[in-house]
């Protein structure tokens, strides 16, 4: 494990690096989700190189990207996130996407998540977290659920797919919520 900072049982949270951006660019060219905006916004490994660089500039940053790395073999299988940090109310959203649907369905997701959470609760101390998903990814709406995350809201038409505009699904997660649902899995 290279620069590791959440270790999981099967993965583990590294920073995202600028040699992360080949791979990160390509699972995004390859994506065959329809719910996701594969296609729609042509993503390179020059912008996405200037977008980790440009992660590292402000301090404290309002986002913190990591790689999710399989323990066994380093190899990175996607990104989780938290965007939007706002350290005088400690709120932030969180994002997470595996860039493989060989490693979906496979648990590897959800332990990056609670690592993720681990990490904002724990070590930056926030308080609140939100999380959005867009209406036909009910595969993501479920996960969230599943991590603690109570239904907030829906905004509405807020993305265009096949000519038709679909909701977003709001979802939050406070830090007592998040102590109740840990203590949850860890005793599964």
């Amino acid at each position: 494990m290279r620069n590791a900072m959440m270790i999981g049982e099967r993965v583990y949270l590294r920073p995202v690096e600028t040699s992360d951006a080949e791979t990160i660019a390509q699972g995004m060219h390859d994506e065959t989700e329809t719910f996701f905006e594969s296609g729609r916004i042509p993503l390179s490994p020059i912008g996405l190189t200037q977008w980790i660089e440009g992660l590292y500039k402000q301090q404290p940053s309002s986002e913190i990207q990591f790689a999710v790395c399989l323990r066994a073999s380093d190899e990175i299988i996607g990104t989780v996130g938290v965007t939007g940090i706002d350290w005088i109310n400690r709120t932030a959203e969180t994002e997470s996407y595996l860039s493989s649907p060989e490693h979906r369905g496979k648990g590897y997701g959800p332990e990056a998540k609670h690592l993720l959470l681990e990490y904002c609760f724990e070590y930056l101390q926030l308080e609140m977290l939100s999380s959005f998903v867009w209406e036909p990814n009910t595969r993501s709406a479920a996960a969230v659920r599943r991590q603690g995350y109570q239904p907030a809201g829906r905004i509405k038409s807020r993305m265009m797919q096949d000519g038709e505009f679909r909701d977003m699904l709001a979802f939050d997660l406070s830090r007592d919520e998040w102590l109740e649902a840990r203590a949850k899995w860890r005793a599964d």
